[in-house]
């Protein structure tokens, strides 16, 4: 058998709330407001992920996605502004 691995709390956590975020994905188009607010939820979730990962590299991968769900949700809400 393999060793096992135990995770701590925090980090048991914060992946559990990344898989409550992710499910949550709004129905329809990826140009709703309501998209948006969900990109902004998975980029917390990341955020918090990489506050708790092992590996920097890990880290490193969590807040670029992070960072990369909030610059996708601020470009929906400038082009969602620019058509109102």
């Amino acid at each position: 058998m393999g060793d096992f691995v135990s995770i701590s709390p925090e980090l048991r956590t914060a992946l559990q709330k990344l898989r409550e975020v992710r499910s949550e994905r709004p129905q329809g188009g990826c140009e709703t407001e309501s998209f948006a607010a969900w990109r902004e939820g998975i980029a917390d979730a990341l955020d918090s992920l990489a506050a708790v990962l092992i590996f920097q590299e890990d880290r490193q991968r969590a807040a670029a996605e992070a960072a990369a769900a909030r610059a996708e949700a601020d470009r929906i809400r400038a082009e969602l502004d620019q058509l109102s």
